[in-house]
């Protein structure tokens, strides 16, 4: 994990982990494909957790793609309850994309958001920014990368 961000979600491995306000966060999570959804058969494993497909936009004939490589700070959801918005840094490339989160498993699932399969870690993390903004504080941060078996991901269908 990098001291650069208070979380890293790993694509590669669906992992999210991290430290804030000396609350540790080490969780199972999903991004882009629909990962995360109730629904059965939602989820395309061809995107789900792919870091090839972060730039792959939400289409009436695709869910989007994980979430885009990079770094984010974390601030709760201007009008959804228990959402924490991304808000991506200078320099992030977003390939075209927005309205991104971190937000509990439902029907859709994630277009890119990352979706924590234990919904209590939506519940701290949300906890853990409002207290940020309600303390005046830096918003928490997270970095999003991709490290592990790539070659997973050239043999799906």
């Amino acid at each position: 994990m990098t001291a650069l961000a208070d979380l890293v979600y790993n694509i590669v491995e669906g992992h999210l982990t991290g430290s804030i306000d000396g609350t540790f966060i080490d969780a199972r999570a999903g991004s882009g494909g629909r990962a995360g959804s109730k629904t059965p058969g939602a989820v395309n494993t061809t995107l789900a957790n792919n870091p090839f497909g972060t730039g792959v936009k939400l289409s009436s004939a695709t869910p989007g793609g994980a979430l885009p490589l990079g770094f984010y700070s974390l601030r709760t959801h201007e009008s959804r309850q228990n959402w924490i918005r991304l808000v991506p840094a200078p320099g992030t490339n977003m390939h075209g994309r927005a309205g991104m989160a971190i937000h509990g498993r439902g029907k859709r699932g994630s277009d890119g958001c990352i979706v924590p399969a234990d919904f209590n870690v939506v519940l701290q993390l949300h906890k853990l920014c409002k207290a940020r903004e309600k303390a005046g504080q830096a918003n928490p941060t997270l970095e999003v990368l991709a490290i592990g078996d790539l070659d997973q991901f050239t043999n799906r269908a």
